[in-house]
């Protein structure tokens, strides 16, 4: 990747400006045109290292039930039971990972506890399996970016609302959600989302920054394919220790949530994703910041198989937005 490109994708993905023209802004701070800038993420989304530029709705202003599911899988199984799994349309991520027992990781969400545990318990029937349902008791951080530079992932540290208003609350329609999850990738993307609003691009954005402030969005940045950028590892890092909202202000960390434990199945209740471009980046990143938090006993479950796929994630958390 040249030196350029980095410094464009570097740029949409933490300083995306909220501004009629994005991207020329984005062009001026690079040295580059509006024209180039447009044309090479076009470009980015077809080679599949730049996923889109926009924000997401938190599944809480949805009133939807998230959980984190662990399940015991024969290797000879795992492609059919990963496979099983991926037929929940609200799974968002399924990993294999290097621990025992639990080696299948999925997250899925649904309207009720009950629901969640139902549709979990008809795969680990069918198979005959051990599984953990691990929940989302809090969500301190969620968002991941990529720092091309250093090989780390790397965000600013913040600790999200707890209870962030719901869709209703807001009085935004889902259309808008819809409009501004991905961005067009043209001069003036936020068009379309200020008409459905009936309202200025201005005026549209200022409802956007007040969205991500409640916590409802997610800040509205580039989402690159992390494996695509050559960040090839990650690994779930657990601890006993309860110290999410201290994890959530490390800029490594990209997702920190606080679950339930399962007494003698799983006592870890607070756990974080990292990614790197190697296992000795993210050894070396992780054990420093955990040093200075005197968090001493911790575990990486490092991912060994991605069913589920960059794009395929992409779509499933778009078509989610839109149910």
């Amino acid at each position: 990747m040249d030196t350029k490109t980095v410094d464009l994708l570097m740029e949409v993905q933490y300083n995306f400006p909220l501004v009629e023209r994005p991207f020329l802004a984005v062009a001026e701070r690079i040295g580059a045109s509006e024209e180039w800038v447009i044309n090479r993420l076009r470009e980015a989304v077809v080679e599949g290292v730049l996923k889109r530029i926009g924000a997401i709705l938190n599944y809480r202003s949805r009133g939807l039930t998230a959980a984190l599911v662990g399940m015991a899988v024969p290797e000879e199984k795992i492609e059919e039971v990963a496979a099983e799994v991926n037929k929940d349309p609200y799974v968002s991520h399924n990993f294999q990972r290097d621990y025992k027992p639990y080696n299948l990781w999925f997250v899925t969400k649904a309207q009720t506890k009950e629901e969640l545990e139902a549709k979990v318990a008809a795969v680990a029937k069918k198979y005959g399996l051990d599984y953990v349902i691990l929940y989302s008791l809090r969500s301190y951080k969620v968002d991941v970016r990529f720092d091309l530079r250093k090989g780390i992932s790397w965000t600013k540290g913040y600790v999200m609302p707890e209870n962030p208003p719901s869709v209703s609350e807001a009085g935004v329609p889902m259309a808008f959600f819809g409009k501004i999850k991905s961005l067009p990738l043209t001069p003036e993307p936020f068009k379309e989302a200020a008409q459905i609003l009936g309202v200025s691009v201005p005026e549209a954005l200022q409802k956007i920054r007040q969205l991500i402030e409640l916590g409802i969005l997610r800040d509205l940045h580039a989402t690159l394919d992390g494996e695509k950028a050559g960040f090839r590892e990650n690994a779930m890092v657990v601890m006993r220790d309860v110290k999410c909202e201290e994890i959530a202000v490390l800029p490594i960390s990209t997702h920190v949530v606080l679950r339930n434990t399962v007494p003698g199945k799983w006592e870890y209740p607070c756990y974080f994703m990292v990614h790197g471009v190697s296992r000795q980046v993210i050894e070396d990143y992780v054990g420093e910041a955990l040093r200075k938090l005197g968090v001493r006993e911790y575990k990486l479950l490092y991912s060994v198989r991605d069913f589920l796929g960059g794009r395929e994630m992409a779509r499933r958390v778009e078509k989610v937005a839109e149910d």
